[in-house]
């Protein structure tokens, strides 16, 4: 018995891959809206709208997806000084 669990183990760590470790971490769990998100300044003049989803049992951090004119979607860092800012102007828009 013990050598079936050792070697189950062995398997286990041989076919590990951390890139997938760091991707469920960085979601919190699988029903997060954004897998990835950009820091890249986007102009206001390109968005269509603006989606804030607060941290909820479904995902366990803040999401801003900005929606733009030629109807992509692109998911930006909460935490970019650009995106607190309009964040903060979002009520005056």
């Amino acid at each position: 018995m013990a050598l079936w669990a050792a070697l189950l183990l062995g398997v286990l760590l041989a076919t590990h891959r951390p890139g997938d470790a760091a991707l469920l971490e960085a979601n919190g769990n699988l029903s997060c809206r954004c897998a990835k998100t950009t820091r890249a300044f986007i102009s206001p003049r390109k968005y269509s709208s603006i989606e804030v989803w607060p941290v909820g049992s479904s995902c366990r951090r803040l999401e801003v997806v900005i929606r733009l004119k030629s109807q992509e979607r692109v998911c930006v860092d909460p935490d970019t000084p650009w995106v607190k800012k309009l964040l903060q102007d979002l009520p005056n828009l």
